[in-house]
């Protein structure tokens, strides 16, 4: 700001704030402005050929999930599923076991030994027809019992679908009832084919060879079923079906060096007895779960 004065008046202040606008030419360009201007503009998006499907801020973003459709579902009717029938079952084998073992212990002992060694079967034929003792009656009654809850257990609900069933004691009543008519079936076959080739002797150590390992098998394994039962711990499924399929091959093997050893049978019908009745209803027993559990 400058002041000026003229002769005979005060000095007045300039109101020209720059006189660098009056030298404004081609080599001296006006100064570009610094005002801030604070404004709302409309934001216009180049126009495209192909038709857009929505507003560019409404398209789905690549870290968003997918949105599903709704699917309207209805109401299932449930079926409360009660398992004290089982635990009876259960504690029905137990006691029954109690009673084997305080009262024919002996007989206990011979029948796993006779398991273990072939040689230990002469004591236990000796000591009495194990086939014709109350200790079998109890025995059998374990073996079923424990068969039956490892099947329902495992395969229950398919087969009660199957019969259109809501009720899982019929199942396992059903299931205890059809695996002892088929073992006695078995057993009236190998009685039959005993009495029409006429070895006796070895059919009847044949029919004991089933009902020991069979029982012997449901002994063992009736302490882990009830764990398994109580807990689901896969291990415990694991180790009982490992005890039936260790035993079922040691009863095998048996049979088949019984059997090997009678010079009326020939080897070739040997084996396919046995694949015929030793094998075959467990691969089917397999192929009927298999088509239960899809």
């Amino acid at each position: 700001m400058f002041l000026t004065q003229t002769a005979g008046t005060s000095p007045v202040a300039d109101t020209v704030t720059s006189y660098y606008s009056f030298l404004q030419d081609s080599l001296n360009p006006p100064l570009p402005d610094t005002t801030f201007r604070f404004e709302l503009r409309e934001i216009l998006l180049p126009a495209t050929d192909s038709p857009v499907a929505g507003p560019a801020y409404n398209m789905p973003s690549l870290f968003t999930s997918k949105q599903e459709k709704p699917v309207k579902r209805e109401p299932l009717t449930r079926y409360d599923q009660g398992f004290d029938w089982l635990t009876v079952a259960l504690l029905a084998s137990v006691a029954l076991l109690a009673w084997i073992r305080f009262y024919h212990s002996k007989r206990l002992r011979q029948l796993f030994r006779a398991v273990y060694a072939r040689h230990h079967v002469n004591q236990l034929v000796r000591d009495g027809n194990l086939t014709k003792e109350r200790i079998t009656i109890g025995l059998i009654i374990i073996y079923l019992i424990t068969v039956s809850t490892l099947i329902v257990r495992l395969a229950g609900t398919g087969i009660s679908n199957a019969l259109g069933i809501n009720n899982l004691l019929p199942v396992f009543l059903l299931t205890t009832l059809a695996t002892g008519l088929l073992w006695a079936l078995k057993l009236l076959i190998i009685r039959s084919v005993g009495i029409l080739f006429r070895a006796k002797q070895t059919t009847d150590e044949y029919l004991l060879s089933n009902i020991m390992f069979n029982t012997s098998a449901g002994l063992i394994a009736l302490p882990f079923v009830i764990a398994w039962n109580f807990t689901g711990h896969s291990l415990l499924l694991y180790i009982t079906i490992a005890i039936f399929l260790i035993l079922m091959t040691m009863r095998m093997l048996r049979n088949f060096f019984l059997g090997f050893a009678m010079q009326s049978f020939s080897v070739v019908y040997l084996f396919l007895y046995l694949c015929t009745l030793e094998i075959l209803p467990y691969l089917v027993a397999y192929k009927y779960y298999t088509l239960l559990s899809w």
